[in-house]
């Protein structure tokens, strides 16, 4: 196996990914008032409600994949391809066994769903077509793409998974919507996510045995090596605690939002986690294929060089996300309101929960990178105390309804995995003192209050309306005014507070002058 160089496959892993982004983003968008026009508020609601339910049955897999992941990033850095067979072999006897659990907990879920939907307006036909369609969808990663996702994610390929995964769904959406605009059909809508999923999956493995041919999942080969390698059932364990955390704010919420409310409440809180998922993918697309280098990094064992990475890593997705946070709070209701209608769009408070959770989600993810790539999961009572907090987030939800709902998993978040979290990795990982996390926090933090007041004063003496957009015009001035002056005063301030920002700009400096 050739070694390519890390930031080689992370530029085309980003390269990739950015394009795969911007044609589904525009595809997307386009295609949501259509589906939501065509088939109806409360179909829409179902569908992201069923896949709530079957995350509940996705636990199961209990954290093997990433697992599997962190075991891989070795034997692939010395290519052992013995060791590679083995940790895949074993990964592929535990997806049977898991794979057959969800089909078996899947069958019986099924006939509580007139109990789960007992109010719904769809016919039950639906109701089971949609669940068992989406079931079999998630059965295949199970079955069939385990080794293909696991192993080009470990090495730094995704971007072949990304660029098939994203073109078979470009193909996808846009069938749907024409069976959507000229049928109505929410049959035909499920039937062909189904075939979608069966085309990925053939031509994902068919790239995978092109490019990894040596690479056999041997059943009866992992049953025996799983008793070699305690280590990796200890490893799953951890991380099947921590898996809870992401399961509960991704999958939970939306069920509790459809305790409170409805279906169709469901879809007016999903166009809004819609738009933030996007940008979210994009934010992803950008940084993708830094957590297997990570892994990789960590591996070498340059202590110096690993914590100068995270500084700089860590200082230039804390922009990116901060940057597009704010924008979202500022702008997300006339994106909507132009978008779908002023009927879709909800409060301001509630607006702000929302982003203030993405955006505690994706700025989570460098710590989590390097305390993956270090193997730190001893803390298993922090997904304990998520789980322990839905007592708060049901409690809050009967006093104050969705803002409660919200509010609650913010605060515990901030707690946990933003205070907790990094102290963890400078103590146990880097071996520095936390001090300086918290250095590195204040000066990324500094420049973007400035800048939001700076942005703030200048839309308004710009006479930019206060008021929510009714035209695209009228979004275009605003979102332009805004974003512009909160990026220009953000980023020079940024340069001179943040030492991460500084090395990022003479890093590039320095590329582009070797270039010419």
């Amino acid at each position: 196996m050739s070694k390519e160089s890390r930031v080689k496959k992370s530029l085309l892993n980003m390269k990739v990914n950015l394009i795969a982004y911007f044609v589904m983003i525009v595809v997307s968008f386009f295609t949501r008032k259509i589906f939501l026009d065509q088939l109806g508020d409360e179909f829409i609601g179902l569908t992201t409600t069923i896949n709530s339910l079957l995350a509940f049955l996705n636990l199961a897999e209990l954290g093997v994949g990433a697992s599997i992941a962190y075991f891989l990033y070795k034997p692939l850095y010395d290519d052992d391809r013995e060791k590679i067979n083995e940790v895949i072999s074993i990964m592929g006897y535990m997806y049977r066994l898991i794979g057959l659990f969800i089909l078996c907990a899947g069958i019986v879920m099924s006939i509580f769903l007139p109990f789960f939907f007992e109010g719904t307006q769809q016919s039950w036909f639906i109701v089971y077509y949609c669940f068992y369609g989406q079931l079999a969808c998630s059965l295949i990663g199970y079955f069939v793409n385990y080794k293909a996702n696991t192993i080009f994610n470990a090495d730094q390929r995704q971007y072949l998974v990304n660029g098939y995964f994203q073109l078979s769904q470009f193909a996808c959406t846009i069938i749907q919507m024409l069976f959507a605009l000229y049928t109505n059909s929410c049959a035909l809508y499920i039937t062909v996510s189904i075939i979608f999923a069966v085309v990925n999956s053939v031509i994902l493995n068919w790239k995978f045995n092109k490019v990894y041919p040596w690479v056999v999942a041997n059943y009866d080969l992992g049953k025996r090596a799983i008793k070699w390698h305690p280590e990796i059932i200890q490893y799953v364990k951890r991380v099947f605690i921590h898996q809870i955390g992401g399961f509960i704010n991704n999958s939970v919420m939306p069920l509790i939002v459809y305790a409170y409310a409805s279906l169709t409440m469901v879809t007016f809180y999903g166009n809004y986690t819609l738009i933030n998922s996007k940008i979210s993918q994009l934010v992803n697309a950008a940084f993708s294929g830094t957590n297997a280098g990570i892994g990789n990094l960590i591996a070498e064992g340059d202590k110096k060089r690993i914590y100068a990475c995270y500084k700089e890593l860590f200082s230039i997705k804390f922009f990116a996300v901060l940057f597009l946070s704010i924008c979202l709070v500022r702008l997300n209701s006339d994106f909507v309101a132009v978008w779908l209608g002023d009927k879709y769009v909800l409060e301001p408070l509630i607006v702000a929960l929302i982003c203030a959770d993405f955006c505690l989600n994706l700025l989570r993810d460098t710590t989590e990178q390097y305390l993956n790539g270090y193997g730190l999961k001893a803390d298993v009572w922090v997904p304990v105390c998520r789980i322990i907090s839905l007592v708060l987030v049901i409690g809050a939800g009967k006093v104050w309804g969705l803002v409660g709902i919200l509010t609650v998993p913010v605060l515990v978040q901030l707690l946990l995995m933003h205070v907790w979290k990094p102290y963890y990795l400078y103590r146990d990982g880097f071996q520095v003192p936390f001090l300086d996390y918290v250095k590195l926090l204040v000066s990324n933090t500094l420049p973007f209050l400035c800048a939001y007041f700076a942005a703030v004063e200048l839309s308004s003496l710009w006479g930019v309306p206060d008021g929510l957009c009714t035209t695209w015009s009228m979004f275009l001035v605003k979102s332009l005014s805004f974003c512009s002056v909160l990026l220009v005063v953000s980023a020079v301030l940024a340069y001179f507070f943040s030492d991460g920002i500084r090395c990022f700009v003479e890093r590039v400096k320095g590329s582009l002058s070797r270039k010419k």
